[in-house]
């Protein structure tokens, strides 16, 4: 499983699936954390960044959708962020799904100190390259819920 190379028809419609599904996930990804920046006051210069990866682990590749929104504390001129991922990773013993949200704060925020903090984190592992997209989504869809992530961070709505 861990072979990306498309050699018949199966592995073919294995990685469009993989693909396709990847491609709807970031886009709703896309408008969750475009709303997100929308709604709450970040600051002047803050911004967003979606962002695919395509990376090779030791275990296997990896397509991970990213999407940073990127903020400065008060008299900083370090960057925090505030990151919203999720992805797949193509092993030899199976699938590994994993969503995250994570927040990397140079100065002290809300209830947070200065560091990186994983607000969510839910990974699962050995399932099929279907089930695993299937509990992607389902993660996705969970990662879409969490509005109040900004709010827990002491940002104000607009």
């Amino acid at each position: 499983m861990a072979d990306v190379n498309v050699t018949s028809p199966d592995d073919a419609a294995s990685t469009a699936l993989l693909l396709t599904t990847m491609h709807r996930l970031h886009k709703r990804m896309d408008d969750f954390t475009t709303e997100l920046h929308i709604a709450y006051d970040f600051g002047n210069e803050s911004g967003l960044a979606h962002t695919i990866l395509i990376e090779n682990h030791a275990a296997g590749p990896e397509l991970r959708a990213c999407h940073c929104l990127g903020f400065f504390a008060e008299g900083d001129a370090d960057v925090s962020e505030l990151r919203f991922s999720a992805g797949v990773t193509i092993t030899s013993t199976g699938c590994i799904v994993e969503a995250r949200v994570d927040v990397d704060l140079e100065r002290p925020w809300g209830e947070f100190g200065a560091d990186v903090h994983t607000l969510h984190l839910e990974r699962i592992d050995q399932l099929s390259l279907r089930d695993a997209l299937s509990c992607l989504e389902e993660q996705v869809t969970a990662l879409c819920a969490m509005g109040d992530v900004p709010n827990r961070l002491g940002f104000d709505t607009r």
